[in-house]
């Protein structure tokens, strides 16, 4: 995270110029105390920075210093950028090495002790992206998305459907969503003449075009995406048969928190107690649900499993000889 935050100071005093630390510190997300600390250790490995006192002052380069594209290449920005928003790079890929050399680069700028801090850190945590069973979905065609999503460069694409057929498709790549570990290309699709989803481990073969375009003005990814991932499970839950079982109980003011959890339906307050209709989603677990709570609430509906209760009750009576 320290080293994502460090390259968000340099980049910003290089493009900004004065900046407060205030500033820097919502902009990061972070506390003012931070950007201090920072500010100390970007200054120790002998960046320039300097501090201007009054109103209108704040942190700033020395004049005419810029940051060394050599240091920071601009591929070296964009996959720290996507690392810091929580999409990493897949295995053996050029974005995973960019990825790294970035990591090595701002590395050698902290201080000695710094250093160690990282080695610490790398030793200490590591994550393990394989599933327990299966295999993990590769997406080997992430470099060249990346690439066409930034240049505007349209794509020719050879997709699986979920019914298996493949189809040839030229599309305009607009963006791209990490969600749950897969990759998704949001394009417009030249055969279907609309904006589309493609799951990119669904994308077998991919070539880049010469044929640049120029992306809707209008266009938000963020809004798309989310406007879609309802419609998709709204959809969903259309084909999915929901079971559905309501039992309506009485019970006692005081013996409410044992309704906590179920989905409740409706309910109606009388003089003392409390009638509650509540889906149960079957029989079978409103037995399993109501019968140990049979002595603190009453089944009015259905009479199926009134019946079931008072007949468990009587079993259980005649087995302890009780009259």
């Amino acid at each position: 995270m320290r080293l994502h935050r460090l390259l968000g100071i340099i980049m910003l005093l290089n493009s900004r110029g004065i900046m407060k630390a205030r500033s820097l510190a919502k902009i990061l997300e972070t506390s003012e105390r931070t950007i201090y600390r920072d500010m100390d250790i970007l200054c120790e490995t002998g960046i320039p920075i300097v501090s201007i006192p009054g109103p209108s002052g704040g942190f700033s380069f020395m004049e005419n210093y810029k940051v060394d594209s050599n240091v920071l290449e601009g591929g070296d920005v964009v996959n720290l950028l996507l690392s810091s928003m929580g999409i990493h790079a897949e295995k053996n890929t050029e974005m995973a090495q960019q990825l790294k050399n970035a990591a090595i680069k701002l590395e050698n700028s902290v201080s000695k002790e710094h250093k160690e801090e990282i080695m610490k850190a790398k030793e200490r945590f590591f994550i393990d992206s394989q599933p327990w069973w299966g295999k993990e979905t590769q997406n080997q065609n992430i470099d060249i998305i990346k690439k066409s999503v930034l240049i505007l460069k349209k794509l020719r694409i050879y997709y699986k459907k979920y019914t298996g057929d493949v189809s040839e498709r030229i599309i305009r790549p607009y963006g791209a969503v990490v969600k749950d570990s897969e990759w998704y290309l949001i394009a417009f699709c030249e055969l279907k003449d609309e904006i589309r989803i493609f799951k990119c481990s669904r994308i077998h073969t991919i070539e880049v075009l010469d044929e640049s375009f120029n992306m809707a003005e209008n266009f938000n990814l963020g809004e798309f995406w989310e406007k879609s991932k309802h419609q998709f499970v709204k959809q969903a839950s259309l084909k999915v048969e929901h079971n559905s079982y309501t039992v309506k109980i009485q019970f006692c003011e005081e013996k409410k928190g044992i309704l906590e959890g179920f989905y409740v339906l409706s309910s109606i307050k009388l003089v003392d107690t409390w009638v509650y209709d509540i889906d149960m989603i079957s029989f079978q677990t409103a037995c399993n649900i109501i019968f140990p709570l049979c002595d603190r609430i009453e089944v009015l509906e259905p009479l199926e499993l009134r019946e079931y209760i008072i007949k468990k009750t009587n079993k259980i009576l005649s087995l302890y000889k009780v009259t």
